[in-house]
């Protein structure tokens, strides 16, 4: 896979070091074995072989059998059968049969404790995968297995049939007490409804109607049966082998994305900003965006309202897309008071749907706002089982909690290492799979509030570097070198120019403030302030997403203010469109931090004025009002403006208007031209669409001064 390595998700990657992870655990499991003959299972052969991998090649390592309680790493890959007490007869596997190994639970699972919808298990093992079904109790209450931290396990009750109408519900349908005992269904998974049952519709995690309306997969749906039914509610991520690369665009509509931080079929993008950026409206614009652009409906569109946008389950988000056309899109949503395991659940649910229609072959777009229950509820798990199976090694060498660990090639905190492990086996099922799998892909742009002033002042750079979408703020120069030799006459100009300076940021501070108090205001009460998330928090899924598009401010009408510094695309070149690419649209980011440096560095006048009209124009092109849609094409014209000079000396204003009169011209004079770039996304201009493109500049229109 070397030759794709450089076009390929880091998501994507983040799934080739499985073999090595389990080579490491399975190391752990000779450690431990290798410590006494008392670690042999009852009944087990005396030794059993393991194979390693090495630099070297395979070697067949010698390892005795492990017993239950030896660690939760050896535990996790045996599947240990229990070792009896002096006296008793030893412990024998169960048959294969479908009876036995539908009940079977080798090491007497029971109830530990309770939260609400959510149940915490011990003696499960950390063998048995998430989305596996338990019977709790004698009473038929079900659960579906979310995740495991070792001793504990972690499970979402529900009823499967006593909801309304017969729909799935929250809950245990029965009382569920501390002690009851747990049957692992170890063959039964949990299935989403048919993809056809979900396709405009507004659902909760367990596939149940949100919107009124019939019942996704009917009245008594079996969660268990696959036949006729989605995508499991969890799945593994897929492999490298099952992925290709990125290189196909998926146009978002929205200008900023698609030049800044262009975003691949198969990409994992993170959306992130403050309170009053309005990432929600960015995110459903792209989705409304795929509607109007793609006659044919060839991307399907899945959001997950889970965080603020849960306030009334999704109900406005849905109206919203109906509203502008986008009567496909599915809706994943959960109550406005969910607990963090539900909003987790309905995390987990927004990414099965998408699987499925993936699954058929369909390019897919997952707008999840936001990653509250991916985020909360793993620390849920940390409270709740504070306990890390490091403990259970006792050995000088055993890691502890705040010991440095090796994990995925970096040197982490070993708890930090188990967080994002959690995190990225949920965005590895982010990918653009082969031919043999259809050739779907699932893109994810989530949305993810940091907190007030997390980038701003002491916390974050002075220097406001590339914001590509408002005037930016005054800079007061400091004294030259060489200023107290300079003449009287000199020294009296640079302090007057520099004392204007200081007024005119004076002033822009005052206007700044008064516009963040109105905002504040206005957001004061706003959902998303109960769903930011600290920098650090933050910055960790920037690192393990394929990038990121970090809005500075919104207004509602000139769109949304994008930071050209932070903002960044890894994927970069083979995940953009290919009109944009024969125009070097990557330039433009340069071409935006440059003019800032330049406003403070520059020696020359003529080169900083060049450089900020060069800003401005670019300024001008990118921006957009909310909720209308940029195609391609029009996003083309824009750009040959741009970089062909036709914009050279205009401000913001002008360079806008120009294009906007450009753009209509070409919808009256060539429109099968527009169809034709609108049509073909990853295919470059040719020499003959350039040409038709310079007429529209050809007789002064749009020129600059």
């Amino acid at each position: 896979m070397a030759g794709c390595s450089l076009t390929m998700s880091p998501v994507s990657v983040f799934a080739q070091t499985a073999v090595r992870r389990s080579v490491r655990r399975l190391a752990a499991a000779a450690s431990h074995a290798a410590r006494g003959p008392e670690r042999a299972f009852a009944g087990a052969s005396p030794t059993t072989f393991l194979s390693h991998h090495s630099h070297a090649g395979h070697s067949r390592v010698p390892v005795a059998p492990l017993r239950r309680g030896v660690s939760a790493t050896a535990r996790a890959i045996l599947d240990a059968v229990p070792v009896p007490e002096k006296g008793e007869p030893a412990a024998q596997k169960p048959s294969s049969s479908d009876e036995d190994e539908y009940k079977w639970a080798p090491r007497d699972p029971k109830v530990h404790s309770l939260e609400g919808s959510l149940v915490i298990l011990e003696g499960v093992g950390g063998d048995v995968k998430p989305g596996t079904l338990f019977d709790i109790g004698e009473n038929g209450t079900t659960a579906v297995l979310l995740s495991h931290r070792e001793p504990k396990t972690f499970a979402l009750m529900f009823d499967a049939s006593g909801g309304k109408d017969g729909a799935p519900s929250l809950g245990p349908r029965a009382v569920v007490e501390i002690g009851d005992k747990v049957s692992v269904r170890k063959k039964s998974k949990f299935y989403m409804p048919n993809e056809l049952d979900v396709v405009g519709r507004r659902i909760g995690a367990l596939g149940e109607p949100l919107d009124g309306g019939p019942i996704p997969g009917g009245a008594g749906r079996d969660v268990a049966l696959s036949e006729n039914a989605g995508s499991q509610l969890f799945r593994e991520p897929p492999s490298v082998e099952d992925r290709k690369p990125i290189n196909t665009p998926l146009v978002t509509g929205v200008k900023p994305l698609d030049v800044l931080t262009p975003i691949g079929r198969g990409q994992c993008l993170l959306l992130t900003g403050e309170v009053g950026t309005n990432l929600s409206q960015l995110g459903i614009n792209a989705i409304v965006a795929q509607t109007e652009m793609n006659a044919n409906k060839n991307v399907r569109c899945v959001y997950g309202a889970i965080g603020a946008a849960a306030f009334d389950s999704g109900a406005s988000a849905m109206k919203t897309l109906q509203d502008a056309g986008a009567t496909d899109t599915t809706v994943v949503s959960c109550a406005p008071d969910a607990s963090l395991t539900e909003r987790y659940a309905a995390t987990c649910a927004a990414f099965a749907v998408a699987e499925a229609a993936r699954s058929l072959g369909k390019d897919v777009l997952l707008v999840l706002d936001d990653f509250t229950g991916l985020i909360g509820f793993s620390r849920e798990m940390g409270r709740l089982s504070p306990q890390l199976d490091f403990d259970e090694d006792t050995s000088e060498n055993a890691p502890s909690k705040e010991q440095m660990v090796e994990y995925e090639g970096m040197i982490i905190n070993a708890l930090l290492a188990e967080r994002r492990r959690f995190l990225g086996m949920t965005l590895q099922r982010v990918a653009r799979m082969n031919d043999k799998l259809g050739g779907g892909s699932l893109t994810l742009m989530g949305v993810m509030y940091h907190q007030t002033g997390a980038y701003r002042g002491k916390a974050a750079s002075e220097k406001n570097s590339g914001v590509v979408g408002e005037s930016g703020s005054v800079v007061v120069p400091q004294l030259p070198a060489g200023f107290g030799e300079m003449s009287a006459q000199m020294r009296e100009k640079i302090t007057a120019a520099i004392e204007v300076k200081k007024q005119q940021a004076e002033k822009f501070k005052q206007e700044q403030e008064k516009n963040n108090a109105v905002s504040a205001l206005g957001s004061k009460h706003a959902p998303e302030h109960n769903h930011t998330q600290p920098r650090p928090l933050v910055e960790e899924f920037m690192s393990i997403t394929d990038g990121q598009v970090f809005v500075e401010s919104f207004d509602s009408t000139n769109g949304w203010v994008i930071s050209a510094k932070d903002s960044v695309s890894r994927i970069g070149s083979p995940g953009a469109a290919g009109p944009l690419m024969s125009m070097n649209m990557l330039q433009l980011r340069l071409d935006v931090m440059q003019a800032d440096d330049m406003s403070v560095f520059g020696a020359k006048g003529l080169e900083k004025e060049s450089m900020r009209d060069r800003s401005a124009a670019i300024r001008g092109v990118l921006r957009q009002t909310p909720g209308s849609t940029s195609r391609l094409s029009e996003q083309t014209v824009g750009l040959y403006a741009l970089q062909k000079g036709k914009l050279v000396g205009m401000n913001s204003e002008e360079a806008f208007a120009a294009v906007q009169l450009a753009i209509e011209r070409a919808r009256v004079e060539m429109p099968e031209l527009l169809a034709q770039i609108d049509n073909a996304p990853s295919k470059k201009l040719t020499k003959q669409i350039f040409e038709q493109l310079e007429t529209l500049f050809a007789d002064g229109e749009g020129k600059g001064k």
